[in-house]
């Protein structure tokens, strides 16, 4: 039997491809001689006169974009505020994050440099309002785009993931706003740093939540810090709490912010349960990842100078 890699299962779970729906649309591009894929959710509400933000999601390690349409579950807010979301795929299932893992060199930066050129061709893109957000291997890929590619996001938002060690003297060279959603006993992905390990196999090392968010800190100048507030426990049966802290740069409004998941597992705070706590640990239902996510977006625009 072929070994399964990281988020395989998931697919099986929620395996509910996209509708022969007008608003979702396959496009290709070429990148270094290879074919690279992606999938666009266009809001029914698009007129083409007026700018819109692009919201890239990014599926987790074995995943591909088709997949995770369903699993983060942006479309009624894709409806209701009128963004374009890309649902890439990468490169045998795996993204080529900075963690260098792979045997690979395919160029990840390049592909979603390509996709933002090629989706502003055809759609008319706000391009002080492009972000990106994703699971896990598609989290280690936000962190590697926030560094290499500031200079196009507004704000990342990773979920399940840790700033790779491999990124850690790389500052971007333009601020980028960062909302992170770690649970704290996350079996896959140490909530305090060290070796990535799935089915015994190391995957590269991240540092700790908490140099993850003071390495953002840094990097973005925040300086004014908020208290840590608790959210209220709504679903005691998750087995798991949320506290969340933030930090902002007053003079541009730079923010950066965690949402500390006491308990909770390698999930997506709000989606489905993908696979049993034995294997990721517990998804909270305190709160919708998917929601703060595209909240915490919809803050933040790109200073373009």
């Amino acid at each position: 039997m072929r070994r399964l890699t990281f988020l395989t299962l998931i697919f099986i779970l929620t395996t509910i491809y996209c509708s022969a729906n007008q608003n979702f649309i396959n496009r290709t591009i070429k990148v270094d001689g290879i074919n690279r894929t992606y999938i666009l959710h266009i809001p029914s509400s698009y007129d083409g006169k007026k700018e819109v933000p692009l919201v890239f999601v990014l599926h987790g390690g074995g995943g591909n974009g088709q997949q995770m349409i369903n699993f983060a579950s942006f479309g009624n807010l894709i409806e209701k505020h009128c963004f374009i979301a890309v649902y890439p795929d990468a490169y045998r299932k795996n993204w080529n994050d900075a963690r260098n893992f792979l045997s690979s060199t395919v160029d990840d930066v390049k592909f979603f440099k390509m996709m933002i050129d090629q989706i502003s061709g055809e759609w008319k893109i706000d391009k002080k309002r492009i972000y990106a957000t994703g699971i896990s291997n598609g989290a280690m890929m936000c962190y590697t785009l926030a560094c290499r590619l500031s200079e196009s996001f507004a704000a990342i938002a990773p979920v399940a993931g840790n700033h790779p060690e491999n990124l850690k003297n790389e500052m971007p060279s333009s601020p980028v706003s960062v909302m992170i959603i770690n649970g704290t006993k996350d079996p896959l992905v140490p909530y305090n740093g060290g070796a990535i390990k799935v089915f015994g196999k190391e995957r590269g090392r991240v540092l700790s939540t908490d140099e993850t968010v003071r390495f953002w800190i840094k990097a973005n100048g925040c300086t004014e810090q908020a208290s840590k507030i608790e959210i209220p426990d709504r679903v005691k049966s998750d087995g798991s709490t949320v506290m969340v802290q933030s930090c902002r740069n007053p003079e541009n409004n730079v923010e950066v912010v965690l949402y500390s998941i006491e308990n909770g597992g390698h999930t997506w705070p709000g989606a489905i349960q993908y696979l049993p706590e034995a294997i990721i640990g517990k998804t909270n239902r305190d709160i919708n990842a998917t929601e703060l996510i595209w909240e915490f977006f919809n803050k933040h625009k790109k200073e373009i100078k």
